[in-house]
């Protein structure tokens, strides 16, 4: 009796066992891709689940659920599924999280109009903010966005954002100031690269802070947008050096652009095309063994392909402010569809998505892919 009590048990267990092996490899993957679909520069809002093609690394795949979402709202859902079953499959999070960052060397007027904008236009109650400046990153919490009124935040923003741009332009200037009297006073050219390192690191995005960046912003729930504002700069750069001359992004935007689209931040990309005021400083410089080099072409080929690559949005313009409207309105509106890959292998390679719309000659964004982990 109890040997056959026992033989049961053992049965019963390997049973358990088999059936929990069995459910670990019927883990299922839920791909989310949001999706923005335009015509003649206006979001196209009357398409349905029929109407996508999703394809990943080339194999179409199948659309199981579609969500069109306005602003924070879901506006209309596609699925096979009831609606309260697919909401807790897919989960579809549309709260937002917005970055705002300024890579600025001068401080213009229109900043605060852009601030007024964001916070009339764009900024709901129950969204996240953070302000990223040249010097620091301010977390706001929602309670006091809540509890603050809207010009007393904007004229917060602004104070904190003129502050540490003015500083950040003022150290700028103390080191080309520097770099002008080393070479007035014949100072050893090793001497003078070490400064104009300096000067080189403080005007370049830094590949570690950037995926740091990215890191911080992943763990957050719902959607997250970032905008940044890029001013145009002209470089300092060393000729005498092979290594300089070679080291043109001083980023590896390959590795960036998959990173960023992995972790479904929409990277927007507003390119300001006014030259730094104190240009004229950095211009009446020459070094020897230094030239200067206009990187704005780089720059901005390299960051229209990472907003591209997160499915963002990317707008050039003298005028901050106009700039910014059409990037946001560009973002409010989108569809999130789901899907469940094909042969999926947790390999930690980047698989690649493409979303079409069946018979159309539309313009559509979405994030490039994903690593599959």
């Amino acid at each position: 009796m109890k040997k056959g009590t026992f033989i049961i048990g053992i049965l019963f267990l390997i049973l358990l066992l088999s059936g929990q092996e069995i459910q670990e490899e019927a883990i299922v993957i839920n791909v989310e891709v949001p999706v923005r679909v335009f015509t003649k520069g206006k979001f196209v809002e009357e398409l349905n689940l029929e109407d996508f093609e999703v394809y990943e690394n080339g194999v179409l795949q199948k659309v199981e659920a579609m969500y069109l979402i306005k602003k924070t709202v879901i506006d209309r859902e596609e699925t096979e599924l009831d609606k309260k079953s697919a909401r807790r499959i897919y989960l579809p999070e549309v709260s937002r999280t917005f970055v705002l960052v300024f890579e600025m060397m001068d401080y213009f007027p229109a900043i605060k109009e852009t601030l007024e904008y964001f916070f009339e236009h764009v900024f709901l109650t129950d969204d996240s903010l953070y302000l990223v400046t040249p010097k620091k990153t301010y977390p706001f919490k929602k309670e006091v966005l809540d509890k603050t009124p809207r010009d007393v935040i904007v004229s917060q923003l602004k104070e904190r954002l003129q502050n540490d741009i003015t500083s950040a332009s003022r150290e700028y200037k103390s080191m080309i100031r520097d770099l002008r009297w080393m070479k007035s006073e014949r100072v050893p050219g090793a001497i003078r690269k070490i400064l104009l390192q300096q000067i080189r690191d403080f005007r370049h995005l830094d590949e570690k802070e950037l995926m740091k960046f990215k890191e911080q912003l992943e763990d957050i729930k719902g959607q997250k947008y970032v905008f940044l504002f890029y001013q145009k700069q002209v470089l300092l750069d060393d000729t005498s050096s092979i290594d300089a001359r070679k080291e043109r992004l001083f980023l590896d935007f390959e590795k960036i652009k998959k990173s960023f689209a992995d972790s479904s931040i929409c990277m927007n990309f507003v390119f300001l095309t006014k030259t730094n005021l104190f240009q004229a400083d950095v211009d009446s410089l020459n070094p020897s063994g230094t030239v200067m080099r206009d990187i704005s072409s780089e720059m901005f080929g390299a960051f229209y392909e990472m907003a591209k690559a997160t499915g963002g949005t990317m707008d050039s313009s003298a005028n901050i402010t106009s700039s910014f409207q059409r990037v946001a309105i560009a973002s409010e509106n989108y569809y999130l569809l789901y899907y469940t890959p094909k042969n999926y292998k947790a390999d930690g390679k980047f698989r690649n998505i493409k979303v079409k719309v069946k018979g159309k000659d539309y313009r559509v964004t979405h994030r490039a892919g994903y690593i599959a982990d």
